[in-house]
């Protein structure tokens, strides 16, 4: 009920009146065969019904004679061809808006999600759905309309049938009941085929994204033949469940032939032998018969693709109302505008925990970050250091305590303005499989060649003006055409575009060499000047010039303090990484 709520009542009322203006043809044009066949044997018509149409047709011109009778009979065929063109269009349409709506809906509703709810999930089981799971749900969609079409069109059959032969009829009517059920054990199966092939679909479509993903460290190790091996075995449960679905089609379809078969000669025997009935009736209603078999078998089979597709729905709108649960707060008209800081950042008794962690992620933090200066973040892998940006970028919501912005407190549709004033450089720097200004252009869409040119000298890519395109370079699947430094210099370029009130770089120049990290510095130094940074890193070097340098531990802050004082701090963490540094030692805290 829920697909059909989502179709305009004016395309359905269409479909509707097409499929019984369709069915009204076809059972009229059944009808026709009785007075031609009493003609053609010689017999007077003794049917009443039959009487009262040919007196009908005599009434309106037309003659009741082989030839008449033929020429309505083929203009009542074109008129049905003409009338299932447009349903099959309806259909069409109606099919391609329900996939087109589901698909849009399901994608609108990841991309409004939690961030904690995505980090909770797996990003191929989301494109499995996305890609596979509604594609099915139309082609279900499909077999579902063609069910009721036959269902129409059997009733309009089953009414000549009634006019000609009640008994007959009725019998049928039992006999064909006690064949559907008698199958329901094969529509189960294709429920639980259904459920099988969803899951072998999410198999495939994560080994496609993992091997691929790491495509390079697999030649690096020599696993090629693992990754294939894998595919070959998902592909073949995919395959399983696909020639299992096939089997239980085949065999339903054979049943319900062999049952139709014995049931046809049956009526036919007890027409003839038992109730006597009049032989251009007879024939009539074996004929309808005869048409009723292959189109019950239809119904059967497009109940078994539709119990088959059911699953895949049951997953789409599980998705949908899962994610409705865990949406972002609704977009204000505001919430598209950045909003200031001109004061300070207040953290208050801020904790966030992970779920499945033994631990807080950041556990009891308060913190106070005046406008324009820069804080840098330290600690070991675990520490709570990403976990703090995401919370200072809105997209994580504090368990307990407050994130505040010029004492606004940064919850509800605040936090979704907040983050148009953030922008962000992480490690693992993505870009688009597009040209350089298409990857600029995601941080600021109405930048001109100027400002392009702008940020790319401020973030230290003067590389791009040496390029044979320049701007135009294609940079490959996620930059892979670009070194590691020059992906994350763009990376820069684009958030400094952005001109954003926080600036967050989360290790930001790790994959650049000490040359040019020290040319990004220099650079980013200049570009703090009027903006609040902060800065996730490991290296002193990348850090020792913040105002504010926080040391975290197992969610804490464990050190607090300029460079100079923590330096200066007796048995402090941040003081024996210095000493190692000046050593000439590997920088980087223990951990």
């Amino acid at each position: 009920m829920r697909l059909i709520g989502q179709v305009p009542r004016s395309q359905l009322l269409l479909l509707i009146g097409l499929m019984l203006a369709a069915s009204a043809t076809e059972g009229v044009g059944l009808f026709l065969l009785v007075p031609l066949l009493e003609i053609l044997g010689g017999e007077a018509g003794t049917h009443p019904l039959v009487r009262g149409l040919t007196g009908w047709l005599t009434d309106i011109g037309i003659p009741v004679s082989v030839a008449g009778l033929l020429t309505l009979f083929v203009a009542l065929i074109a008129l049905r061809s003409a009338i299932q063109y447009g349903r099959e269009q309806a259909t069409a349409r109606i099919q391609s808006r329900l996939i087109d709506s589901y698909r849009t809906r399901s994608y609108a509703a990841l991309l409004g999600v939690e961030w904690h709810w995505l980090a909770n999930s797996r990003r191929s089981d989301h494109a499995s759905l996305l890609l596979s799971n509604v594609d099915r749900i139309g082609t279900g969609l499909t077999f579902g309309i063609g069910l009721v079409t036959s269902l129409v069109t059997m009733v309009a059959y089953l009414l000549v049938a009634l006019a000609l032969s009640p008994l007959m009829t009725l019998i049928a009517i039992v006999s064909g009941v006690l064949v559907f059920v008698l199958l329901a054990s094969q529509r189960r199966r294709a429920l639980a085929l259904g459920v099988g092939k969803n899951k072998a679909q999410r198999a495939i479509f994560a080994n496609v994204q993992e091997s691929l993903g790491g495509l390079k460290i697999a030649k690096i190790l020599g696993s090629e033949q693992r990754h294939l091996d894998r595919f070959a075995a998902d592909t073949t449960l995919l395959r399983e469940q696909q020639f299992a679905f096939l089997t239980s089609m085949a065999r339903s379809r054979a049943l319900f032939q062999i049952g139709g078969a014995v049931l046809l000669a049956l009526y036919l025997y007890a027409g003839l032998t038992w109730w006597r009935v009049p032989t251009p009736e007879l024939l009539t209603v074996v004929l309808l018969f005869a048409r009723l078999v292959p189109m019950l078998l239809a119904m059967q089979q497009n109940i078994h693709q539709w119990a088959h597709a059911m699953p895949a729905l049951f997953e789409v709108e599980t998705l949908l109302a899962e994610c409705a649960g865990a949406a972002e707060p609704a977009v204000d008209d505001d919430s598209t505008t950045p909003m200031p800081l001109t004061r300070s950042i207040e953290i208050s008794h801020v904790s966030y925990d992970w779920q499945g962690r033994h631990r807080p992620a950041v556990d009891d933090v308060s913190l106070s970050i005046p406008a324009r200066t820069t804080v840098a973040v330290m600690g070991p892998s675990g520490s709570g250091k990403s976990s703090i940006a995401d919370l200072l970028m809105g997209l994580l919501v504090p368990d307990s305590g407050t994130i505040s912005v010029d004492g606004t407190a940064i919850a509800g549709a605040a936090r979704m303005r907040w983050r148009r004033s953030v922008a962000y450089v992480p490690q693992d720097v993505y870009l688009f499989h597009d040209s350089i200004r298409a990857n600029l252009l995601w941080g600021l869409a109405s930048a001109d060649d100027a400002a392009l040119t702008d940020a790319l000298r401020r973030a230290a890519a003067e590389f791009v003006f040496d390029l044979p395109l320049g701007l135009e370079t294609m940079v490959g699947d996620g930059g892979m055409r670009l070194s590691g430094g020059e992906r994350q210099r763009l990376a820069l370029a684009r958030a400094l575009l952005k001109q954003p009130s926080l600036l967050i770089l989360d290790e930001a120049t790790s994959a650049l060499d000490s040359r040019t990290e020290a040319a990004i510095q220099k650079t980013l130094r200049k570009a703090r000047t009027g903006r609040t940074t902060l800065v996730v890193a490991h290296r002193l070097s990348t850090v020792a010039d913040a105002d504010q340098i926080l040391v975290l531990k197992a969610g804490r802050i464990v050190e607090r303090g300029a460079h100079h004082e923590l330096v200066a701090r007796q048995g402090g963490e941040y003081a024996a990484l210095w000493r190692k540094q000046t050593r000439g030692a590997k920088v980087g805290l223990p951990g």
